[in-house]
């Protein structure tokens, strides 16, 4: 047995290369955001980025990725507001912190970069979508939250008063729960087994009593 394997198995198999002679390859493991700042000159551009990244990260950065050579680099750490927040999310209790802060840095380049014009149609991103499905999500937290039963049906008042005035316009015409869901207003009565009472002939005579 060991001998056939041995025969399948070639003999001159490539060796794997020593680590030195490999091309290495590296991914960033840090997101940069490019800023809109239509107030600044063309030759500027903003970016928000780590707070570990530093003026020189910045500048090997845009020359490896893109090619663009910068002149200066301004960095500045924007703090943000103390604020109240528990666990669970619940604003306005709890102890006092401050979020983690923002920094940013603005470049300097050599030749002047122009922002594209913002696209006035976003169908083909399904921009409402997703504004719709997000609105929907929210509504469905809100509904099933912990103090949920405590909120007023703001909605429910909504819709209300929005029917109440097409009625005070004529537009729309009040009905009753009954006729709305197409029921009749004859309905018969049940006893307690659920069976509807049968009527009494009138030929049939009183059943009397019986004497003592």
């Amino acid at each position: 047995m060991a001998s056939t394997i041995s025969k399948a198995i070639p003999k001159s198999l490539p060796k794997p290369l020593p680590l030195d002679q490999r091309k290495q390859i590296y991914l960033p493991d840090f997101v940069l955001t490019l800023i809109r700042t239509p107030f600044l000159p063309p030759r500027y551009a903003s970016f928000w980025v780590p707070l570990t990244f530093n003026k020189l990260d910045m500048k090997d950065y845009m020359k490896r990725v893109y090619n663009v050579d910068v002149i200066k680099v301004r960095s500045y750490v924007e703090q943000q507001k103390v604020t109240r927040e528990l666990p669970r999310g619940r604003q306005g209790v709890g102890p006092m912190r401050r979020p983690m802060p923002k920094k940013k840095m603005t470049i300097e380049m050599t030749e002047p970069f122009v922002w594209p014009e913002e696209p006035e149609d976003f169908e083909p991103w399904e921009r409402d979508t997703f504004f719709e499905a997000k609105k929907m999500q929210e509504d469905f937290q809100a509904a099933y939250a912990h103090d949920a039963p405590m909120k007023a049906p703001t909605r429910k008042r909504q819709l209300l008063a929005e029917q109440a005035k097409q009625v005070l316009k004529g537009e729309e015409q009040w009905q009753p729960t009954w006729q709305a869901l197409g029921l009749s207003s004859q309905r018969p009565l049940f006893n307690k087994e659920g069976r509807e009472p049968k009527e009494a002939s009138k030929t049939q005579e009183p059943v009397q009593s019986p004497k003592s």
